[in-house]
């Protein structure tokens, strides 16, 4: 178990999706938008996603991903999205049940009351923003982590996946190292 719910965004690669689902995090999240540097195939996201069991598995768009068709989605079967233009909201709810909203500069005023969970990498909007599911992610590193465990305003952390050198081969030190820092004292 870990001290807060997990996110892991920007998931490329069956190792990383492996070992988060091994340490028991919540959501692995795929980028839909093939312009975005952690973009992988649909056919690959649903080759990791029917290996790993656990975590709810979602995906990420900023512009809606037009490229995927109906079968695409349908074989994805995802659990939800993550989306920062709200005008996204009515075709997203088409297509999954559970919204996160991620909160950018330009959209800070957004109602966040059709959301299940908010998402924010700006640690210092935490006081600002009340939503009974807040995510941090940014820049979170050991150094920084346990303020973060310990804030009750804080439901859960986002992390960021790594990207394999070779098949098999992913450096996810950074990772494993917040996750482990991450796990329940028994």
């Amino acid at each position: 178990m870990l001290k807060k719910e997990v996110l892991v965004n920007g998931i490329s690669n069956l190792s990383d999706a492996r070992y988060c689902a091994g340490m028991f995090v919540d959501y692995l999240c795929f980028e839909l938008n093939p312009e975005h540097p952690d973009f992988i195939s649909v056919e690959k996201m649903v080759e990791i996603k029917n290996w790993v069991s656990g975590p709810k598995i979602g995906g990420r768009i900023s512009n809606w991903p037009d490229n995927l068709t109906l079968e695409q989605w349908q074989d994805l079967a995802l659990d939800y999205l993550i989306i920062s233009d709200s005008s996204l909201i009515n075709a997203a709810r088409a297509k999954v049940g559970e919204l996160f909203f991620e909160v950018k500069g330009s959209n800070r005023n957004q109602d966040l009351n059709d959301f299940e969970h908010i998402l924010i990498s700006d640690a210092s909007l935490v006081g600002e923003i009340n939503h009974q599911s807040l995510f941090v992610g940014g820049n979170i590193e050991l150094d920084n982590l346990e303020e973060k465990v310990q804030n009750n305003d804080i439901k859960g952390l986002a992390l960021k996946g790594s990207h394999e050198e070779r098949p098999g081969e992913s450096k996810y030190e950074d990772l494993m190292d917040v996750l482990e820092a991450l796990e329940e004292d028994d």
